[in-house]
């Protein structure tokens, strides 16, 4: 018998993505939604039973919510602008959460939401639980390939991108000849792109008529459950605006938003899509090979 799961949702275009995805024939609707006021698709509306608006940091009516509609199993989609995190006025049960933790940092916020909706019995599921198709599948996914140049600096972004994800502070960064352009951090990726691309595009810019490359991985210790790297068309779009050319994402654990129309964005504007393993980014003296 099927679980009746719910959804709380942050911003975003995938937790549209689950909620349509959930209404398809065969599947489970969802029993009800959370949403957020500032952040979330009013388009929510139309693909659950039901659907309550709360704002940031009402957990108690949030749980009181799903277990009153029966709710068994929770899926967690979409992101909170972080800069609003400074603004919230937590209920008791949030802010007893909060200071449980050590900081407040993704993956301990997450963790810690995640500890009070299993505590009270609520099963914590991933997206991909649901969407296995939307994980990034490993191999080139563009009809452009990287170059040995480009290879070089996926090596090196990846080194890069684990080291950042250790200190939880982002998924993802922008190289060029093996430097550092831009990390992820507050601001989210698009803003990422575009302070890259601040440095990287235009004549007397840092990095001349030449492209840079995006690297975005998991987190090492990641819960599969919370917060996966995304990336998706407009993610394509906006890297061909800052004139970095290369997109490569960790296979198994980062997710593409509509895969048909990312790998159709990265080929409109000849930029390479890449699903990449740990495999992949082993020194050639390591044993890699050419990078091909």
């Amino acid at each position: 018998m099927n679980a009746r799961v719910g959804l709380i949702a942050g911003s975003g275009q995938l937790p549209l993505l689950f909620a349509r995805a959930m209404s398809r024939p065969g599947q489970t609707r969802l029993t009800a939604i959370v949403a957020h006021e500032g952040e979330s698709d009013p388009a929510l509306a139309d693909h659950a039973d039901r659907l309550l608006w709360v704002k940031l940091g009402q957990f108690s009516r949030i749980l009181r919510y799903l277990k009153q509609h029966g709710v068994e199993e929770v899926v967690l989609v979409g992101g909170i602008a972080k800069a609003r995190i400074w603004r919230v006025r937590p209920d008791a049960l949030a802010l007893k959460m909060v200071l449980k933790l050590r900081g407040l940092d993704d993956d301990q916020l997450l963790r810690g939401v995640a500890t009070e909706l299993e505590s009270r019995g609520l099963r914590l599921r991933s997206v991909t639980d649901f969407m296995p198709e939307l994980l990034a599948p490993r191999g080139c996914l563009s009809r452009r390939e990287p170059n040995e140049a480009e290879w070089r600096d996926i090596r090196y972004g990846w080194r890069a991108a684990k080291g950042l994800g250790a200190l939880d502070i982002g998924q993802g960064v922008v190289v060029r000849r093996q430097m550092v352009v831009a990390a992820e951090a507050m601001e989210g990726t698009d803003a990422m792109l575009a302070r890259a691309g601040g440095l990287i595009v235009g004549p007397g810019r840092w990095g001349g008529e030449h492209g840079a490359v995006l690297v975005k991985v998991v987190k090492p210790m990641q819960d599969q459950r919370l917060d996966l790297p995304t990336i998706g068309p407009k993610t394509l779009e906006n890297m061909a605006q800052a004139g970095i050319r290369v997109a490569a994402i960790e296979a198994g654990g980062a997710m593409i938003l509509d895969p048909e129309a990312t790998r159709r964005m990265a080929d409109r504007h000849e930029l390479v899509l890449l699903g990449v393993s740990a495999e992949d980014v082993v020194e050639p003296e390591e044993g890699r090979g050419s990078g091909s």
